[in-house]
């Protein structure tokens, strides 16, 4: 089947998002033709991942866990939320993320303001449930990764890698249905605008119900994205996301005697007025120089603005068979993150060197309001019903400022290759709440990382590496004068990678282990006590192919995480994390596949007050293909188990702990012209 490059529905929507696209389409020769497949496969190795050093280190090179989630294995595993991309890395595990909003956690350390796009921060979703439909992978740093990106990361970073605009001339559609009333359609159209400007976008609608009781979602999600190539060696990608989400947030149900109420899961304790809207925007911009052979300039920048609301009824304390309530709003009126970049990397073949430069700041208007005195639920038999709406009240303003300065030089002899990194930041914290004085908060720091990898063959390397990261207490968004030194997370690994089976297969064991020193200061700053953690463990992970119909995602870690004062676990942290996804394909039309995650014993609270159980659930999926059709079934859970996902952080997770969900199927039709 073939097509002009004019597409009808791609050219509409790129006259509409980028005007130059216009001028670069009307001169273009519409009566050149290009050919269009149906669907292919690729497997699950990625074979460049770039998040471990910024730059084209090869993977067996880095000397840090970097693990890779690609497309194919999204589609396989039939993914709609980024939950459900990560759900097999080892090391990671998601929590409740108060029935919201993603949340994971990595290596035992929350990573909810370590989530990056393309390498930038992606502060403007991080309230939301983040779409897939622009993502082309998702790359998992493990461990601290301060040097590279700044303040945060103590466990790991995520980094989404989005779809570009590469010239190829497509149009695929598909659509979804599933249990509790799940409809999804999303929309990814592709094509060359001249000899030196391509575009694509990517649309999703989403809506669902779920197997909690009132509890539903919609979302809207458009990405048009425009790479213009004017010269040799220069590349421009422009980029805008527009994300529009409505839902009822799910606080899960609370806790007596050690262990969370069993009641059905769809039990809902909330206000059947709850609800949390939010609209996001973010615009960015990469620019690649290659300047010659050995040498290339980038540069980035990013915007984001959200503004969102979220009026939520929440589980307080358990007394008897009575839990207390309160209704806790709040909202970003708005919240923007603005980001510049630029990082000049210099490649001789012996030594590569980066030096770059970054800024970051974030302002937060962040509105409050709460009301207390909503009567108590029966933990056992809750009243649903409306609860009363305290409005959003003007609470405070914050700005928080970051500006870096790193460098990264990579030196081979041989088999033998050195890293050193080292950032200097300079953090500026600033805070106005609502009748108060100005509160101020800054500080310098420097990162490091130096490591070493050793090439044992072509294919198999082993390396060692020691870092350190800073973080913000509260990540930056608030200052508390009794937190007012900062973090800091040293982390220590061991580990061999190998490429098996012709470069199919990619292996990773990592040894590590990760302390972190959290000072407390009293108000004149002066540091009176301490939080020590060291989380130490092991993690084996495999990914790729090990026939061209047979591929294979799987990942086993044990994590020894606690307080060393206390010797207690941090909340919803397991020891034990096994997952297992494979598929086959059985003919040029048939496709099996399925897996599963086994999560052991956790505990809800810093506490550890109230026990998790550990689980296991079983997916499984089969898709068929003909030509440019494509029917794919998705089943999760398949043998119902019931289980607890996770828990929201803190106190509060004592009583805010949520099921996961039981048996549920999506089956999807897609089509490529």
């Amino acid at each position: 089947m073939t097509f002009s490059k004019a597409h009808p529905l791609s050219l509409a929507i790129s006259i509409a998002c980028f005007p130059t696209v216009v001028f670069a389409t009307a001169s273009s020769n519409s009566d050149e033709v290009v050919q269009v497949y149906g669907h292919a496969y690729q497997g699950y190795a990625e074979h460049a991942p770039q998040s471990g050093t910024k730059t084209d280190v090869a993977w067996l090179d880095v000397p840090q866990s970097v693990s890779v989630v690609t497309s194919t294995e999204m589609e396989d595993r039939g993914a709609v939320r980024l939950v459900d991309a990560l759900h097999g890395v080892a090391g990671v595990n998601n929590t409740l993320g108060e029935g919201s909003r993603d949340q994971f956690v990595i290596r035992g350390f929350d990573t909810l303001n370590d989530t990056y796009r393309d390498g930038l921060r992606d502060d403007g979703n991080l309230q939301s449930y983040r779409s897939l439909a622009n993502i082309e992978r998702v790359e998992v740093v493990k461990g601290a990764a301060g040097a590279l990106y700044g303040r945060g990361s103590a466990g790991g970073l995520i980094n989404l890698v989005t779809k570009r605009a590469n010239g190829e001339s497509f149009t695929r559609v598909k659509a979804g249905i599933g249990s509790n009333n799940k409809y999804t359609g999303q929309l990814d159209s592709s094509m060359a605008l001249s000899d030196s400007i391509n575009g694509r976008v990517n649309l999703e609608y989403r809506k669902a119900d779920s197997f909690v009781d009132h509890v539903n979602s919609e979302d809207y999600f458009i990405a048009p994205t425009v790479r213009i190539s004017p010269a040799d060696g220069h590349t421009l990608d422009l980029d805008m996301e527009y994300a529009h989400q409505e839902l009822v947030p799910y606080r899960g149900v609370p806790s007596k005697d050690g262990k969370p109420v069993d009641v059905p899961t769809n039990t809902f304790y909330g206000g059947t007025n709850d609800f949390q809207k939010s609209d996001s925007l973010r615009l960015a911009l990469n620019y690649e120089w290659l300047i010659n052979s050995d040498l290339q300039w980038n540069n980035r920048a990013s915007w984001n603005k959200i503004e969102l609301q979220q009026k939520g009824t929440r589980q307080g304390t358990v007394t008897g068979d009575q839990v207390s309530q309160t209704v806790n709003n709040f909202g970003y009126d708005p919240r923007t993150t603005t980001t510049l970049q630029s990082e000049l990397v210099w490649d001789t073949g012996m030594n590569q060197l980066m030096v770059g430069a970054d800024y970051n700041q974030i302002n937060i208007d962040l509105t409050l309001a709460s009301n207390k005195t909503i009567p108590s639920k029966d933990i056992y038999d809750p009243t649903v019903g409306p609860t009363p709406n305290p409005g959003f009240a003007p609470f405070r303003d914050n700005v928080t400022k970051t500006t870096g300065l790193y460098i990264q030089d990579v030196v081979t002899f041989g088999d033998l290759s050195l890293i050193g990194n080292v950032r200097y930041d300079k953090m500026e914290l600033e805070q106005q709440k609502v009748g108060k004085e100005k509160e101020y908060l800054s500080d310098n720091k420097v990162s490091y990382r130096a490591g070493a990898v050793y090439r044992i063959t072509n294919d198999v390397s082993t390396y060692a590496t020691l870092a350190r990261s800073w973080q913000l207490p509260y990540s930056g968004i608030y200052i508390n004068p009794k937190l007012a030194e900062f973090f800091h997370t040293d982390l220590q690994e061991l580990g061999v990678k190998a490429y098996l089976l012709d470069d199919a297969l990619m292996l990773n064991a990592a040894l590590f282990q990760i302390d972190q020193e959290q000072p407390k200061t009293n108000t004149d700053g002066d540091v009176v006590d301490k939080t020590e953690a060291r989380h130490k463990g092991i993690e084996l992970e495999i990914r790729g192919q090990i026939t061209q119909k047979w591929n294979v995602s799987a990942g086993y870690s044990f994590l020894d995480a606690k307080d060393k004062k206390t010797g207690k676990k941090p909340n919803d942290v397991s020891d034990h994390l096994f997952s297992l996804w494979s598929t086959y394909q059985l003919t040029e039309n048939w496709r099996f596949g399925g897996g599963a995650k086994y999560v052991g014993e956790r505990f809800s609270g810093n506490s550890e007050a109230v026990s998790l159980a550990d689980y296991t659930t079983v997916d499984l999926m089969t898709a068929y293909t003909l030509d440019q059709h494509k029917i794919q079934l998705n089943a999760s859970n398949i043998f119902n188990e019931k289980y607890i996902l996770g828990a929201t952080n803190g106190k509060s997770g004592l009583n805010q702990i949520g099921y996961g969900a039981p048996a549920e199927f999506m089956l999807t039709y897609g089509y490529q012209f």
